[in-house]
């Protein structure tokens, strides 16, 4: 592998330059010491030094490091840049994270500030991760590849994927990660955004591009190109361009609206008349306030002076661009060049902590399925069933929300409530409504219309799904 370097200085170090036949014998040092198991289920020894090595960015001694790497040269390790020597000691120029049955390296976060630096996976790249539509498809595209989770994820249900980032160490790590890995459906191109696949079209696209609207533009990693939202808009129209009849992109994004405004309508209005079926996650809206302590508060803290000038500075250039409320999300978008297209958002509270997949295919399928429909009465002879449903009572009220992936709510009133208890997926929903209506003893017709707008809400939201 060739070794990449910085664009100045060379502050950040060089990719590790290991062939196949040392990464193959590496991973296996990394699973034979169970690097990836949790901390409570490992031994002291050799896998205390791997986690010292890439997890903490300690150093050891050069007698421990040896008899962890072997039968691995340890001067070659160095050599390589994997290793260092400071100080009489040996450490790792990168951090290695388990993820999913993989292992990733990638920059330690002392290099933030260099332009080349590499992001570790956080909780953007996980989400992302977890939100994605994980079917069999021919290609996929990650936009903006970082370290290569997307790409490798990815690589396990593609038949090829294309990886594109402007940042030359984020493709080589990419790269270094897959051969790790033994993953060989991985192609790197460099370029801007989607100029290195001009043309192309994918069955998937994901996208952690940066999403910060921030003034500050070193932190190329994680802050937008251009001034408030514009550059996250330009990406939406590009999108369908480059997604095949029935290809799905899942974006990160934050974007800007008015503090009277409905978060999703910028979006919505980008989307319009853009081919694409497109879901919205709304997470939150943050004053700009708000919205700076979030990015900056692990900033400059031993430095309050510092702190306040730098956020008076980025509180000063949203004013001047009256930028009143920056939104939280991420949007999901489907290419679809026949019938009428839909647009539907929702606010979700709380963290992902399983795959959204089969959540998504629900949630696809029930807006294909209403947008058919503008009388809800067509529910009345359709048959349901509660998917990872719950109903909590809040005070005076009833909320019904799905218990695993995200988190999507609604206010219903008892009688749904009732109904939905009786949904098995045999009988269709007006005769669930009128028997539980003559067990309640109450007028049908009242009953009936008050429920079906809760039902449409409930299947829009993928709490119910049809039984054929």
């Amino acid at each position: 592998m060739e070794r990449v370097f910085a664009h100045h200085a060379g502050r950040v170090p060089f990719i590790p330059n290991l062939g196949s036949t040392e990464l193959e014998v590496l991973h296996h040092i990394f699973d034979s010491n169970r690097y990836a198991d949790e901390p409570s289920m490992q031994e002291n020894g050799e896998a205390d030094i791997l986690k010292m090595l890439f997890a903490r960015g300690l150093s050891v001694g050069f007698d421990q490091a040896r008899r962890t790497f072997h039968p691995l040269d340890l001067d070659k390790l160095i050599e390589s840049g994997l290793l260092y020597e400071e100080n009489h000691e040996i450490k790792a120029h990168f951090q290695a994270q388990p993820y999913s049955g993989l292992i990733f390296f990638s920059d330690f976060f002392k290099w933030e500030s260099d332009r080349d630096f590499v992001l570790s996976i956080g909780p953007a790249g996980n989400y992302l991760a977890l939100l994605t539509i994980r079917r069999q498809v021919n290609s996929t595209l990650d936009l903006g590849c970082g370290c290569g989770i997307q790409s490798l994820l990815a690589a396990r249900h593609s038949n090829k994927v294309i990886a594109t980032d402007i940042n030359p160490r984020a493709l080589a790590l990419t790269q270094l990660n897959a051969k790790f890995n033994s993953i060989h459906n991985i192609e790197t191109r460099q370029g801007s955004y989607f100029e290195p696949v001009k043309d192309q079209r994918f069955d998937l696209i994901v996208a952690n591009l940066p999403y910060v609207i921030a003034p500050e533009t070193n932190l190329t990693y994680r802050n937008v190109d251009q001034p408030g939202d514009i550059s996250t808009h330009e990406r939406l129209r590009e999108i369908p361009a480059y997604l095949n009849e029935g290809g799905f992109a899942q974006i990160l994004i934050n974007w800007i609206h008015k503090k009277v405004q409905v978060s999703s309508e910028p979006l919505r209005q980008t989307m319009e008349n853009k081919g694409v079926d497109t879901w919205l996650i709304h997470n939150a809206s943050k004053q700009p306030a708000e919205y700076a302590e979030m990015w900056l508060k692990y900033r400059d803290r031993n430095n309050s002076k510092q702190y306040k000038k730098t956020m008076e500075h980025w509180l000063r250039w949203y004013d001047d661009r009256h930028i009143e409320q920056i939104a939280l999300g991420a949007i999901i978008i489907r290419r679809r060049d026949t019938g009428q297209s839909w647009f539907h958002s929702a606010d979700v509270n709380g963290i992902l902590k399983n795959t959204a997949y089969e959540q998504f295919a629900r949630l696809f399928a029930a807006q294909d399925y209403l947008s058919k429909f503008e009388d809800a009465n067509a529910l009345l002879n359709l048959k349901f069933k509660c998917v990872d449903l719950m109903i909590e009572t809040l005070g005076d009220r009833l909320i019904a929300y799905s218990t695993s992936a995200l988190r999507l709510e609604t206010e219903i009133n008892p009688a749904s409530a009732a109904v939905l208890r009786h949904l098995d997926g045999r009988t269709v929903l007006g005769d669930v409504i009128e028997s539980v209506c003559n067990d309640l003893d109450c007028t049908t017709n009242q009953f009936r219309d008050g429920v079906v707008v809760d039902i449409k809400t409930l299947f829009s939201l993928g709490l119910l799904a049809l039984e054929s």
